[in-house]
């Protein structure tokens, strides 16, 4: 029990240090919703967090003022669509998919050339969803705790995205899983 309180405290310790911060604590550019800490906050409506954004004098009209050491600012157009690809997150759905359906085919070969255990087989996939779901779950209840409460746990990664990437895996293992059992499902569901 004191650990566990030892641990709140120093988590409530960490996150109320990175929001002593003025500007982006994560140092980001165009951070986008979520963000990466609980200070999110987008006056403008362009998506972007205002805190990872430079000073509204800075950047007036889509023009950026970026200072360089030489002492001169450059002046850097962005239109809009510039902008928003920028900013829009890409997922790993097909590169997953395949990577999982041919492992998953390689252990299902193997367990009916008999090389592995069935047992085995099943083993492997069912600790591969633990895994996927204590991850993906882990890192929900993150997000929610850094956008309801405004707590962040300063991670060395984006937690959103890691967040999808294991709940697509997890839909997929899932979906190996519920095949397994199909005839059991089948049963549950049959209604007299």
């Amino acid at each position: 029990m004191k650990k566990i309180i030892f641990i709140l405290i120093l988590l409530v310790l960490i996150s109320g240090a990175t929001m002593a911060f003025e500007d982006c604590p994560y140092g980001e550019i165009d951070c986008t919703y979520p963000g990466e800490c609980g200070r999110y906050i987008d006056t403008d409506d362009d998506g972007i967090c205002d805190k990872s954004l430079p000073a509204p004098e800075d950047r007036a009209g889509g023009v950026l003022v970026v200072e360089v050491e030489s002492d001169s600012d450059v002046q850097i157009t962005e239109t809009p669509a510039t902008i928003e690809s920028k900013t829009k997150a890409t997922y790993d759905l097909l590169v997953i998919f395949l990577a999982l359906g041919v492992l998953y085919a390689v252990s299902y070969i193997l367990s009916k050339k008999k090389i592995i255990r069935v047992a085995s087989h099943r083993k492997i996939w069912n600790i591969l969803l633990l895994v996927s779901f204590l991850i993906s779950g882990s890192l929900g209840i993150l997000l929610v705790i850094r956008i309801n409460y405004g707590i962040t746990v300063p991670l060395p990664f984006n937690v959103l995205y890691w967040h999808v990437e294991f709940s697509i895996a997890m839909f997929l293992i899932s979906l190996f899983h519920t095949l397994w059992h199909g005839a059991y499902l089948k049963r549950l569901f049959k209604f007299k």
